[in-house]
């Protein structure tokens, strides 16, 4: 797959990422929860990656369904996958946050191997949830409704 495709920002709030996140997985959602937390300014909005909205989203921009595991974000015409989609997501955090952006440097055939290596190990090594239980009402209102 591809780092990036451009498509029709039709669905897509002016200045708002849309960031989808495997749900089941504890890793992405205290990601969420992270971003939501230093993101005072609402750049981005969230869907779980199985969820119908997700599937809208995708459809809407005519994007194939990511394979299981594969993080996504969607800004301004262009989705990022995997290690690019992680290093665009902090380079619209504040600092010192921002800084991990700088993960770009490295050439994508050495940061997604890594991602991978994570991807498959999430739920043993960070736990899996049922659904995205652990945001409370205010944070759950950043995630686009299914």
């Amino acid at each position: 797959m591809a780092s990036t495709r451009n498509f029709s920002t039709a669905s897509e709030p002016p200045g708002q990422d849309l960031v989808l996140i495997d749900a089941e997985c504890l890793l992405c959602n205290r990601l969420a929860r992270f971003v939501i937390r230093r993101d005072p300014e609402r750049h981005f909005r969230f869907a779980a990656l199985n969820s119908p909205a997700a599937d809208r989203e995708l459809a809407a921009h005519q994007l194939p369904p990511p394979p299981p595991g594969t993080f996504v974000l969607i800004r301004s015409g262009k989705a990022f996958y995997r290690s690019d989609a992680a290093c665009r997501l902090f380079e619209r955090l504040p600092l010192p946050w921002r800084l991990a952006s700088w993960m770009r440097i490295i050439p994508r055939p050495l940061r997604d191997p890594v991602y991978s290596l994570v991807a498959r190990l999430r739920y043993r090594i960070f736990g899996r949830v049922e659904r995205c239980g652990l945001l409370d009402a205010g944070e759950k209102s950043r995630f686009l409704n299914d």
